[in-house]
């Protein structure tokens, strides 16, 4: 594959464009949150030796790698991504067998496994990507053993907010903004419908049942110009350009430009308050196979 594929798209943006023009402190946050993210998805999972575990999009491994820990010495763990780049550099912990790790390049869709095979399937940012919510629950619930758990954490993208007072801009501009994000990559539909009421529907509709559901908001700041530049110049998700190259393209140099200084007025205009702050309403679920 090349990184032009879909899977590699979102290896190379995991790997090098997520974090792009990020600082030390920033990219100490993410690693934070991230760990945090990971820690709660496999607590929901209840993961326990010897048992097998599914790791849907697992991407790079954040979640398939510490699994693997805490199902040794004979638990198994499916990691299944369209990457294979990306699933080659999951990471085995030490003293874990390695042959008990199981890359699988497939779709969500159709997962791979044979039914009743899996005791937890574990998911981070991945079901936000999906058109069909309902086809992916009803194989997870197929997967599943009875009993099994479904263990969730999806941002809510539709309901992420910013401070920012965007001088300067029109509301047709703005709005014309909005318009070109909703179209900017083949994601973003989903990503934009993806909400807790969409999720639970087809988890109902699986079969499966809701035991543990917290919503809550996820805040971060953008606290320079040097991170106010880093932002707009890099893509917030896989396949997808940055703010700048979306504008120039869609509206021109002159828009695009206006946006940037835009942004940095805002930010000037922010600094009492400590900088830009987004939030963000991110969802964990936990969901179990009667």
């Amino acid at each position: 594959m090349s990184d032009r594929a879909p899977g590699d798209a979102s290896r190379t943006w995991l790997k090098h464009g997520r974090d792009a023009g990020r600082g030390t402190d920033e990219q100490s946050k993410v690693v934070r949150l991230l760990s945090e993210i990971r820690d709660r998805v496999l607590a929901g999972a209840q993961l326990r030796p010897g048992q097998a575990v599914l790791d849907l999009g697992a991407g790079t491994g954040l979640l398939a790698s510490e699994a693997l820990r805490r199902v040794a010495p004979n638990g198994t763990v499916f990691a299944l991504d369209q990457s294979q780049s990306a699933l080659a550099e999951i990471s085995v912990p030490p003293d874990s067998d390695p042959s008990r790790l199981r890359c699988i390049v497939g779709d969500a869709h159709r997962i791979q496994l044979a039914s009743g095979t899996v005791d937890a399937v574990l998911t981070r940012s991945v079901l936000i990507y999906l058109d069909d919510l309902t086809a992916v629950l009803g194989e997870i619930a197929r997967v599943l053993r009875p009993g099994g758990r479904l263990s969730v954490f999806e941002p809510i993208n539709s309901r992420r907010r910013h401070d920012a007072n965007l001088v300067g801009m029109t509301d047709e501009e703005l709005a014309a903004i909005e318009a070109l994000r909703a179209q900017s990559s083949m994601a973003v539909p989903a990503m934009m419908a993806f909400d807790e009421n969409q999720l639970i529907t087809a988890v109902n509709a699986a079969g499966l049942t809701v035991v543990a559901r917290e919503t809550e908001s996820v805040t971060e700041q953008l606290a320079d110009h040097g991170a106010v530049d880093a932002y707009l110049r890099r893509a917030p998700h896989p396949g997808a350009p940055s703010p700048v190259e979306l504008l120039t393209a869609g509206l021109g140099v002159a828009v695009a430009r206006r946006y940037v200084t835009a942004w940095h007025h805002a930010l000037e205009q922010a600094a009492p308050r400590g900088g830009i702050t987004f939030s963000t309403p991110v969802l964990y679920l936990t969901a179990v196979l009667q």
